[in-house]
Order: structure tokens, then sequence, then C-alpha cells
């Protein structure tokens, strides 16, 4: 009797260590993915967990639509935070992010929402260009020496958000 209370006792401990790895949401699993890329694991989670339509997403056609839905909303709240500080700062690395640099960034986001259903490898090559504006942006930024951590941490978030959109419009078929 003691060997198979023991027996009995493991399988139900193994089911329950397998339960959580299994019970993981897709954008958990695809902030895996996202640290395998050298990206921020942490980060990731952080940014997608706040928003409730990420969590319950069912198959990776919903979850990159809702990234891209994300990284477009993002990532016009930093061209509009952009816009505002070239007012009290005119340079011309600001106004090239503010304008150039980010119209880019939104129009990438634009276009891979709007390729999801009929052209999954176009939708995938837009999300991944989305990053190019905040990578251009950080480097017009450098060259005139101008050090904004909070530009900085919106192209960060903008940079990841690509890659999260990046790597979940891969999945699609």
């Amino acid at each position: 009797m003691n060997t198979s209370f023991l027996f009995t006792l493991s399988l139900v401990l193994t089911s329950y260590a397998i339960l959580p790895a299994s019970s993981s949401s897709l954008f958990e699993q695809l902030c895996i993915k996202v640290k395998e890329t050298g990206s921020d694991e942490r980060q990731c989670l952080h940014i997608l967990n706040v928003h409730p339509k990420l969590g319950s997403a069912k198959n990776y056609n919903e979850l990159s639509k809702n990234i891209l839905q994300l990284a477009l909303k993002k990532s016009i709240e930093a061209q509009n935070f952009l816009k505002e500080v070239i007012k009290t700062n005119p340079s011309a690395a600001l106004r090239e992010c503010a304008t150039i640099d980010y119209d880019g960034v939104v129009a990438s986001f634009r276009s891979s929402l709007s390729e999801l259903k009929e052209d999954t490898e176009t939708a995938n090559y837009d999300a991944k260009v989305g990053g190019d504006g905040p990578t251009t942006c950080d480097r017009a930024l450098a060259a005139e020496k101008i050090n904004n951590p909070a530009i900085a941490a919106l192209n960060k978030d903008i940079l990841l958000l690509s890659n999260i959109a990046f790597l979940a419009t891969d999945m699609l078929p």
C-alpha cells in the first residue's frame, strides 16, 4: 500500500508541475522568445501584462493583432510626446525623430496591422521595420549629444514592441 500511495502522489505532483507551464499565456511564451533574441523578458512582460486583451488571446492571430494595435497606439503617443519636446528644444535631431523617424514607425505598424489577414510575410516584415525609427532617432540624438532619458525609454519600448510584434507575426501560418 505504501508503494501505491507514493506512486499516486508522484503522479499528482508531476501533473501539478506540468500545469503552470502549459497554462502560461501566449504572450508569456512570446516574452520567453524575446529573451532568446537578447531583449529584456521582464520589460516584455511588463509592457504586455498591463493590457488585458493580450492575456486573453487564444491564438497567434489574435495576439499579433492586439500587439500591433498596442504598438501603433504607443508609437503615436511617442510621436506626440516628441512633437511636444521640439516645442521647447527645436533641435534638428529631435525634429527628425518626431517627424521622419516616427512617421515611419507609425506607418510600419499601421501597415503590418492591415496586412495581417492577407499577407503575413509582409506583416512580419513591417513589424520588424517598425524598430528602425527608434534606432535612427537614438543615433541622431547621440550625434547632437542630446541625452533625454524619457526619449531613450520611449525608443527602447517601441523597439521592444517591434521585436515582440515581429516574433508574434513570425508564428502566423
